[in-house]
C-alpha cells in the first residue's frame, strides 16, 4: 500500500470512526443506530444456519464447524444491540416479522437495496439462496 492510498484510508476510517461516535452520543440518533446494528447482526443468522446445514450435508466439516461459530457470533451481537435497545426503553427488531413483511410489500419497497443489487449484478435471487449459492461468490 502506498502512503496515499494508506493516507485516504486512514482519513476515511477516522471520518466513519467519527461520525458513528457521534451518533451514538446523541441521543436522538443513537436507538437508530442500535436498531440497524441490531437488525444486521441478528438477520444474518438464518442464512449462515442455512449455509452451515449444506455445508455439513456436503461433508465439509470445517466450513460447518467456522459458520456455526460465526452465527453464534451474530446472535450474540444481536442481543447485545438488543440490550442497549431496552435500556433506552425501545422495542427490539424482530428479524422474523421484518422479512415477511418485507416479502409481502409492494417490490418498490422490497427492493430498496441499490447497492446489493449492483454489486450482485448479474445474478439472480434464486441463486443467492443459501441452499444454491456457489461457495466462492459467498466466500467473495
Amino acid at each position: 500500500m502506498n502512503l496515499l492510498t494508506y493516507s485516504l484510508h486512514l482519513l476515511g476510517s477516522g471520518a466513519n470512526a467519527y461520525i458513528l461516535a457521534r451518533q451514538l452520543r446523541d441521543p436522538l440518533t443513537r436507538p437508530n443506530i442500535l436498531a440497524g446494528y441490531q437488525l444486521a447482526e441478528s438477520g444474518s443468522v438464518p442464512f449462515l444456519e442455512a449455509l452451515r446445514d449444506r455445508a455439513a450435508n456436503e461433508g465439509d466439516t470445517w466450513l460447518a464447524d467456522r459458520l456455526t461459530r460465526h452465527a453464534a457470533d451474530e446472535k450474540r451481537h444481536g442481543l447485545i444491540f438488543a440490550h442497549g435497545l431496552k435500556r433506552l426503553n425501545k422495542r427490539a427488531i424482530n428479524c422474523k416479522q421484518v422479512s415477511e413483511s418485507t416479502t409481502e410489500g409492494k417490490p418498490s419497497q422490497r427492493d430498496r437495496r441499490p447497492f446489493f443489487a449492483a454489486y450482485f449484478d448479474g445474478y439472480s435471487q434464486e441463486s443467492l439462496k443459501p441452499q444454491n449459492i456457489d461457495w466462492i461468490v459467498f466466500l467473495a
